[in-house]
């Protein structure tokens, strides 16, 4: 018997494996229709229309000092604001500060306000009238310009403090508001002169009646009258020898007179 050769079978069994698995699994599924994409929907060209936000105002509720206040806003919230180009003594210890501070409350206290745009220095404060705040301030003394702020406008107001010697540029501060105020000097009494010693008065004069001095009785003495009359020197007169007090009787300074 011939034999097939050995690439024969080798065909011949690799079409019979394809049959096998054809008659297992059947045709192929056919692949399934891709649904055409629906066509997009225009989109409109007419845009919303975005409402225009309500500007916020503001009213100073509390002033902390003059370049510090609380601001109520219409829209029902609250924030602290620092002025922005000023420095203000600092309450109960810098110069002026009472000052400063009842000036800002009558000025502020209640008052409507504009806020400028916030700063890493604070906000521009804008009174009713239109006039800032900040520069009226140093205008009229109250506060001090805060250089690190760079504005001409504000500095020049100052200077116009400055010029005046008003506010806490003239004294007892001189421009110092970082500090109390120095204490006014008392000036010191002139030394009183000294008193001039009155010259002491004088003793009184006693008025003394001098007694007549004793006749020189030892050229001549009388026992009495009678003897100075024996003797012939009879009257005898105050200050003649022989003159005795004894002898005048009336003291009239003649004695044995009779």
């Amino acid at each position: 018997m011939k034999r097939f050769p050995n690439w024969l079978k080798i065909v011949l069994a690799a079409f019979a494996v394809l049959f096998v698995l054809g008659a297992i699994f059947g045709k192929a599924p056919e692949p399934k229709p891709v649904p055409a994409a629906a066509p997009a929907t225009p989109t409109s060209t007419s845009a919303t229309p975005t409402p225009t936000p309500v500007a916020v105002t503001y009213t100073v509720g509390t002033v902390t000092d003059g370049a510090t206040v609380v601001v109520n806003g219409s829209d029902g919230t609250s924030k602290t604001v620092h002025v922005l180009g000023v420095t203000a003594p600092v309450v109960t210890t810098g110069c002026y500060w009472t000052d400063s501070l009842t000036w800002a409350t009558t000025t502020l206290s209640g008052k409507a306000v504009t806020l400028g745009a916030e700063t890493a220095q604070g906000f521009a404060l804008t009174l009713a009238g239109g006039q800032d705040y900040a520069a009226l301030a140093l205008q009229k003394g109250y506060l001090k310009y805060a250089a690190s702020a760079a504005l001409p406008a504000l500095e020049a107001a100052e200077n116009t403090a400055k010029q005046a010697v008003s506010g806490l540029w003239g004294p007892p501060c001189n421009g110092t508001i970082n500090a109390p105020a120095a204490p006014t000097p008392t000036p010191t009494p002139a030394p009183a002169a000294p008193a001039t010693k009155a010259a002491p008065k004088p003793p009184p004069v006693v008025e003394t009646t001098e007694a007549a001095p004793e006749p020189d009785t030892s050229a001549a003495y009388y026992k009495n009258c009678t003897a100075a009359k024996a003797a012939g020197a009879a009257p005898l007169h105050r200050g003649e020898p022989g003159y005795r007090p004894a002898l005048d009787r009336d003291g009239d300074g003649v004695a044995c007179e009779r």
